[in-house]
């Protein structure tokens, strides 16, 4: 094997943000991974579901970019959904919707049809650079710190582990549409991840 190590997100100071430095390199470590995976993906694959009620890839690429800005740009800065919230995601994820939680019975969204692969993974790049624009101005000291989020409070350092497993666990549901997309016969057997 390889020398495999994981070092701080470049733009982060190691003397006052390593660990922030290094939630930053494991969602853009994870972020390169999903790239992999649906960089090739087509519309159709990208809308398919394998039964109404349930996400489609598109919808969870949405949600992952829709989720990271709200907890590190809205939530984190205290800020309402009416009007600040919903300026600061159409700003950074051209969407003011992802479309979850669908309905029993719901389909992919109409908001969200025809969109690429292309057109998901610059969503994702967007909001990716916000968030980091953000986490670039904490600091390891204040993770400890909590901010309101309706009746509750939350730390930045229970935020910065939310917002990645978060993303990991739509990941892994990603794989798995993929893998049902392949005994469907919509996806190719023989369809990898391209490097």
């Amino acid at each position: 094997m390889k020398k495999w190590e994981m070092k701080i997100a470049r733009g982060y100071d190691p003397r006052t943000q390593n660990k922030i430095g290094l939630f930053a390199a494991q969602l853009d470590d994870q972020l390169k991974r999903l790239k992999k995976e649906v960089k090739s993906l087509t519309v159709k694959q990208l809308e398919w579901q394998l039964n109404p009620g349930m996400n489609s890839v598109g919808m969870l690429l949405a949600h992952i970019s829709f989720a990271e800005v709200w907890w590190m740009k809205i939530a984190a800065n205290e800020l309402p959904w009416e009007p600040e919230g919903k300026k600061i995601m159409a700003r950074y994820c051209s969407i003011e919707d992802d479309g979850l939680p669908l309905l029993p019975d719901g389909h992919h969204p109409s908001f969200l049809k025809g969109f690429t692969a292309e057109k998901y993974l610059s969503i994702l790049a967007k909001g990716r650079r916000a968030i980091h624009s953000e986490m670039k101005k904490w600091r390891d000291r204040d993770l400890d710190d909590f901010y309101k989020v309706g009746k509750g409070e939350v730390s930045h350092a229970a935020t910065l582990h939310h917002v990645l497993e978060h993303f990991c666990g739509h990941f892994g549901q990603i794989l798995l549409l993929k893998h049902l997309m392949r005994d469907a016969g919509i996806l190719r057997k023989q369809e990898k991840a391209k490097s």
